[in-house]
């Protein structure tokens, strides 16, 4: 899949989980009010990619790690719970998952 098709339905997603229009996703991540909905609208459709500036500041507002949009999908559910984590315990938390995949068996 084409990153910028996995952003557009990432978005969606998030957008209508939070329970929020296009347009107010737009004027939260910024965007001026005139134009929020048509680019979060093209941002969707995949007519165009938000800059990652832009990316991070609709994370943001979707309460999701801007990974999360590109992330592959076998592994987005693990970088929520990543996130959940609070910031003090992650580097930990993040350290006993490297240990644990290593020692795996397969």
């Amino acid at each position: 899949m084409r990153l910028e098709s996995l952003i557009a339905i990432r978005m969606r997603e998030a957008r209508e989980e939070a329970g929020l229009s296009q347009e107010a996703l737009g004027v939260l991540a910024g965007i001026d009010e005139a134009t929020a909905k048509v680019r979060i609208n093209q941002y969707e459709n995949g007519k165009h990619s938000p800059p990652l500036s832009m990316l991070d500041k609709i994370a943001s507002v979707l309460g999701k790690p801007a990974i999360w949009f590109i992330c592959e999908n076998d592994i987005k559910e693990l970088v929520l719970l990543l996130n959940e984590v609070p910031a003090d315990d992650r580097l930990e938390t993040m350290g006993q998952l490297v240990i644990a995949l290593k020692n795996r068996t397969t």
